[in-house]
């Protein structure tokens, strides 16, 4: 997508030390290090590309603790806003220019965030992506201080999960199921999915009988989609225009009706999914799609009963993170 976009941006974000150190360096290739962080000086808001101010002269690594002292190694600096937003909002924010001289949203996170009620309650981004935990700052220091956890997408690599709270709704409607899915975007301070447009959330609802087999199935899917001049879904750095905006912003929600023709007993299986691209993005880029459960909700159904509905239903099932 680098070589396809041909937009020195990326470099600023994905490999920020490439265009400030010696070529011959090899930490110009590794992308997003230690270095690429806390060599952060300043960062500048409200900016269509991202803007830090790095100090890499002086081999100063800056951090949120005021009263470490210089080593062997590297000079101490301070900076306490690495636990605000706005050390995200660097890089979290991006537009693409385009001939007609007005800008494309592509990275959009730290806007939504700032329209949130996170951004009300001071709810920062590394409360939710770096939580807390207490370790030494680094081998062999003598103390013990509250770190951010640096795997970035929560405690446990599960942060997806915690976004959605799903309520599923299910009852029968002339001889066929009749089945409402809600997503809540209660857990994530931006829109769901984020990231890169073309993500997406997948809803799938399927009717199994007593053996597992299915019986019907449907799904839906979400997301934000960027086309051509042709109006066909490609990648950002093709992308011409905003076909649509149907994900969840932060505190708000989305139903989903279902009509399932099950003849059978058995039950229905609710999967809400994420999915790392749409399939046409998947086919132009030539990369598999990932997808990650983000919750699941099975609920039984009994047979047709003359005048009564099914047994079991009407059913209501919340699954939260």
């Amino acid at each position: 997508m680098r070589d396809r976009a041909k937009n020195v941006v990326c470099e600023t974000c994905h490999a920020p030390l490439a265009t400030l150190t010696d070529p011959t360096e090899r930490v110009i290739d590794e992308g997003v290090t230690c270095e690429a962080c806390h060599a952060i000086r300043d960062v500048g808001e409200n900016a269509a590309e991202p803007r830090y101010t790095f100090d890499l002269a002086a081999n100063r690594k800056f951090g949120p603790y005021c009263d470490g002292k210089d080593n062997y190694f590297h000079r101490m600096g301070c900076a306490p806003w690495f636990r605000d937003a706005r050390l995200c909002g660097g890089c979290h924010t991006f537009s693409m220019p385009l001939a007609d001289g007005k800008s494309l949203p592509i990275i959009n996170e730290y806007a939504e965030w700032r329209a949130s009620s996170f951004s009300v309650s001071g709810t920062a981004c590394q409360d939710c992506h770096m939580p807390p935990e207490v370790d030494h700052a680094a081998t062999g220091s003598a103390r013990k201080v509250r770190l951010g956890q640096h795997g970035f997408m929560g405690e446990k690599g599960d942060l997806v999960r915690k976004a959605l709270v799903i309520v599923a709704s299910a009852t029968t409607r002339a001889g066929k199921l009749v089945v409402s899915v809600e997503l809540k975007n209660e857990g994530a301070g931006h829109a769901v999915p984020s990231g890169l447009p073309g993500r997406q959330v997948v809803v799938r609802v399927q009717a199994l009988d007593e053996k597992g087999r299915a019986q019907a199935r449907e799904e839906r899917t979400i997301g934000r989609v960027l086309v051509d001049e042709a109006g066909r879904e490609v990648p950002f750095y093709a992308a011409r225009a905003e076909k649509i905006d149907e994900r969840i912003a932060a505190g708000e929600a989305r139903t989903f009706a279902f009509e399932l023709d099950a003849p059978k007993a058995g039950s229905l299986v609710i999967d809400v999914a994420w999915r790392s691209m749409s399939p046409a993005l998947s086919e132009a880029l030539g990369v598999p799609v990932e997808e990650r459960s983000m919750g699941k909700i099975e609920m039984p159904f009994g047979g047709h009963r003359s005048g009564k509905g099914r047994e079991h239903l009407p059913k209501t099932v919340v699954a939260r993170p």
